[in-house]
């Protein structure tokens, strides 16, 4: 491995990144991972690279072996970015190239094809990005043309793997994190700051916050979600309205759900602006989400299982005989860091346990009539004895 002059996190925590991943690789007794998402990429490499976001192609695929070889497979023409952004040696990378000129392979398939067999993963169980919250990054032919090829390779689901290897955090992980929530904080703050009832609509309190978070340091700021109303709160992950005035109404809530990316990592943020402060009628659900979120996180800790999160927050509804209001009983929310939702899912029935150092974000979301639907979140790491907030806490009322 090298230090590359864009490599976003030390060469020592990339070294220790591969072989805790090789180990768990072993452990749980495949041959090999083929990770094709970004997350798992970017995580074991530092590859960047803006193709992540396309459809048609991928920056990178990374085979990664119980016995700790490895190979990324991809284009010659992202060589130079590879080399720019990574952690990994040339001889690491496998590329193909049209022209026959450079590379392995004259096509991408081909590509994977020569480095499976020269990494010597020809036979056993190859775990896959195949459910809970990853997408195969791959078209689903060449997956099929894969396992026609290679018929002695088990090509099986892996997702709670995965997902293992990427929830905890490390310390420099944990301070992005907590940098991308600082963000949020300032970028919210604006719109306290510029927001008029009775003139602006969402679209216009939209810009205002996406530019201050950008301005306060993100390097990308997720597509938000600025609900103005108890009718628009009902329209959950609607984007934000250039027609809809936010009203000047006392208790109107203005939803505003985004989230900040420092180092490729995402903090994401649910904030509840109430002009003239939340109303005696509003106050029920209020309270009723609020000790959701504290059940929540009085069942957080290493050990315990996701789906005991979920089942905290639901028990308290019930005790206070309002489990009809609950939006999505069963739910909690999940881990974050690689996008606004990632691994574990805290849902029901979940027996993925708990470790110190992963970031979770509990979510509890009620549906009034005073308020439309209501949802609080708030942000968390596992910590020895049960968690603490990512920075500082973000589900009270904002009032202006």
């Amino acid at each position: 491995m090298r230090q590359s002059p864009m490599l976003e996190y030390s060469l020592s925590e990339f070294e220790g990144r591969m072989a805790k991943a090789a180990e768990k690789v072993k452990a749980a007794g495949l041959k090999c991972i083929m990770g094709t998402s970004k997350a798992m990429v970017c995580y074991l490499t530092g590859l960047r690279s803006v193709a992540w976001k396309s459809k048609l192609s991928t920056p990178g695929l990374i085979f990664l072996g119980a016995d700790g070889n490895y190979g990324v497979v991809g284009s010659f023409s992202a060589v130079d970015t590879a080399m720019y952004t990574t952690c990994l040696d040339k001889e690491d990378f496998y590329f193909f190239d049209a022209s026959g000129r450079y590379g392995v392979a004259l096509n991408y398939y081909d590509a994977l094809c020569y480095t499976l067999r020269h990494l010597g993963f020809t036979e056993g169980k190859i775990g896959c990005e195949l459910s809970g919250g990853f997408h195969l990054h791959m078209d689903i032919a060449m997956f099929n043309d894969l396992k026609r090829d290679f018929p002695d390779l088990e090509f099986v689901d892996t997702t709670e793997l995965f997902w293992d290897i990427l929830a905890v955090k490390s310390e420099a992980q944990l301070k992005n994190m907590r940098d991308a929530e600082e963000v949020n904080r300032k970028a919210v703050a604006k719109g306290l700051e510029v927001i008029k009832p009775g003139s602006m609509t969402e679209m216009e309190l939209y810009k205002e916050i996406a530019k201050a978070g950008y301005l306060a340091g993100s390097e990308h700021f997720t597509y938000m979600s600025v609900l103005a109303g108890a009718e628009r709160a009902l329209c959950a992950d609607c984007p934000a309205s250039e027609a809809v005035v936010i009203p000047d109404a006392p208790g109107t809530t203005v939803r505003v759900e985004g989230g900040a990316i420092r180092r490729e990592l995402n903090a994401p943020f649910t904030a509840n602006i109430v002009v003239g402060g939340v109303q005696p009628e509003q106050q029920p659900a209020w309270d009723l989400a609020t000790g959701m979120i504290e059940s929540a996180m009085a069942a957080v800790k290493p050990g315990a299982c996701a789906g005991d999160v979920a089942d905290a927050m639901d028990a308290f509804a019930s005790a206070q005989g309002k489990a009809e209001w609950v939006v999505q009983p069963g739910y909690a929310g999940s881990g974050i860091g690689w996008g606004r939702i990632d691994g574990p899912l805290l849902r029901k029935n979940s027996k993925f346990a708990l470790n110190t150092g992963m970031v979770l974000t509990l979510v509890a979301s009620v549906r009034h009539d005073s308020v439309g639907v209501l949802t609080l979140r708030q942000n968390v790491v596992v910590t020895d004895s049960g968690c603490s907030f990512l920075n500082g806490k973000t589900s009270d009322p904002l009032t202006v």
